[in-house]
């Protein structure tokens, strides 16, 4: 058998090089994967597949350049002068 993570050949149950159990079944990749998974706790985030993982981490970054970038524009609008209406 080889090892599907380090490519190690003439293996059984475990690999003596990463030490992956080879009788794991690896996780799939999912048909789409929606903002709400990050809510997820950590034991169903561990049977998603790491192309899935790297897709969630991309949609949380976003999400959190988009709150950064209202917070610099809510800090911008509090240092501008303030206009009257009376004026």
């Amino acid at each position: 058998m080889i090892c599907s993570y380090c490519g190690t050949e003439g293996l059984e149950d475990i690999c003596s090089f990463c030490g992956a159990n080879l009788n794991i079944k690896r996780p799939k990749l999912k048909e789409f994967v929606v903002f709400e998974d990050v809510e997820k706790p950590f034991n169903e985030l561990s049977c998603f597949h790491t192309y899935d993982l790297l897709v969630l981490l991309r949609l949380v970054r976003k999400e959190r350049t988009k709150a950064y970038d209202l917070m610099l524009t809510l800090r911008k609008a509090a240092k501008s002068p303030q206009i009257d209406k009376v004026m």
